[in-house]
């Protein structure tokens, strides 16, 4: 099973590469990363793909428990093309980490929004599951 889903993750890895998003780390502050699935850096090393400032951007926030990969795949995969998709792990939860004590749904809400403004993205849709949503 445990090589399965390893398999089925990479190949998922590869997908979203197709489609134009790509894995990336933002620091928010230092000790503070949060990973993020989001429009692919252009060769001019810019935040954002050109192409993906024109698109309204659309930011998922999965559930606790989750990552953001395993939450909304098929979102991704499906939506890419014609969106600006941001998939953030939220802090201790798949790449993201913070040395701080915080744990509250505020200041994860804090740094995702700090972390999209790094990114580029000024203006978005959220969409939330479950702890997502009251983290939106």
């Amino acid at each position: 099973m445990g090589k399965s889903l390893a398999m089925y993750m990479s190949l998922l890895r590869v997908l979203l590469r197709l489609v134009g998003v790509r894995s990336q780390v933002v620091e928010i502050e230092p000790g503070t990363l949060v990973h993020f699935w989001a429009p692919a850096e252009n060769p001019n090393k810019t935040k954002i793909h050109n192409q993906a400032k024109r698109k309204p951007a659309v930011v998922f926030l999965h559930g606790f428990g989750f990552n953001g990969i395993s939450t909304w795949q098929f979102q991704m995969l499906a939506l890419a093309k014609d969106y600006a998709i941001y998939v953030p792990d939220f802090l201790f939860f798949g790449g993201s980490f913070t040395d701080k004590t915080e744990r509250s749904p505020a200041f994860q809400a804090e740094c995702m929004a700090r972390g999209l403004k790094k990114l580029g993205v000024e203006k978005c849709t959220l969409v939330g599951l479950s702890y997502g949503g009251m983290v939106g």
